[in-house]
């Protein structure tokens, strides 16, 4: 039995915006108290993170703390692009806010201008979601953001990745644990999953 515990990164700075791509950072002493905060409540020894700072931070200040972390950087799990609202503050969309309202009411069938389609970044994700648990030997933190966390999920309970309910109403909050539990038995996987957008 294995653990895989996956972390959405601590608040980004800045105006509230549609962060996805864009290299937003996390402040520094948040990053810190992250980074002390995970091993002291949980053990892991493999570590997979999203290429943005704002998760790769986190990952390199435990590497640099525990040297024997194996640290992996996975592009896959990154956050959706949003196009050319990616990294946009609200306020200043206020004209587009139609448009973000069809976005967030049918985010498969309404795609933001330039963005992703959802269907492409879940299956990105998942592609890589799969890699991880074909070679998971060991407890590992997966450090990314709050759509892949809500794709894996879906994925792992059987629900349908593009139900808006999972992106309005499913909170996965910043600094937050989710704990998913792996099981092999010879070829089969069995997957549970144990807390939802616990806080660190």
């Amino acid at each position: 039995m294995f653990n895989l515990y996956l972390l959405r990164h601590g608040k980004t700075q800045g105006k509230p915006a549609l962060n996805g791509v864009t290299d937003v950072g996390v402040e520094e002493s948040i990053q810190n108290k992250i980074a002390h905060l995970l091993p002291q409540k949980y053990a892991f020894t493999q570590v997979y993170s999203s290429p943005l700072q704002r998760c790769k931070q986190v990952a390199e200040l435990l590497s640099e703390s525990n040297p024997v972390l194996n640290l992996v950087i996975e592009p896959r799990i990154r956050e959706l692009n949003f196009g050319q609202y990616d990294g946009v503050a609200f306020d200043d969309l206020k004209n587009e806010w139609q448009c973000l309202e069809d976005f967030w009411a049918a985010p498969a069938q309404c795609p933001l201008p330039g963005s992703e389609p959802l269907q492409q970044g879940y299956e990105r994700v998942i592609e890589a979601w799969q890699q991880i648990i074909k070679q998971c030997e060991q407890d590992t933190l997966v450090i990314t953001h709050g759509g892949p966390i809500r794709y894996i999920l879906a994925h792992v309970l059987g629900l349908k990745w593009d139900n808006p309910n999972l992106y309005t109403s499913l909170n996965i909050d910043n600094q937050s644990i989710t704990h998913i539990q792996l099981n092999k038995f010879e070829s089969k996987v069995f997957l549970t999953v144990k807390v939802v957008g616990a806080p660190l």
